[in-house]
């Protein structure tokens, strides 16, 4: 059917004409923020710069999809992240102790 169609306008002699394809999807009105805030921790990452270029990846952050420039390796995902040594206390923290 669509081969039959580009070649009737190719007989015709005028270009086929290209209709963009809608987007339904919608994310969550919370989304904005958790972007945001994505966006800007990799721009720290980047020096400010945050490349063109995308993985064509789905990646998501709480149900929200956020984009991921090529090059971005987050810091929480690193190996060792998980089991790295824990901030040094606050010496006005509260204390554990009875």
């Amino acid at each position: 059917m669509i081969f039959a169609a580009f070649a009737a306008a190719a007989i015709a002699g005028a270009p086929p004409i290209a209709e963009p394809t809608p987007n339904l999807y919608h994310q969550p009105a919370y989304c904005h923020d958790v972007v945001s805030r994505e966006v800007e921790r990799q721009k720290v990452a980047f020096n400010g710069q945050v490349p063109a270029a995308e993985y064509a990846v789905m990646r998501t952050l709480g149900g929200c999809g956020v984009p991921t420039p090529v090059g971005y390796h987050p810091s929480y995902l690193q190996p060792g992240a998980a089991t790295a040594d824990p901030p040094p206390k606050r010496e006005d923290a509260p204390s554990n102790r009875r």
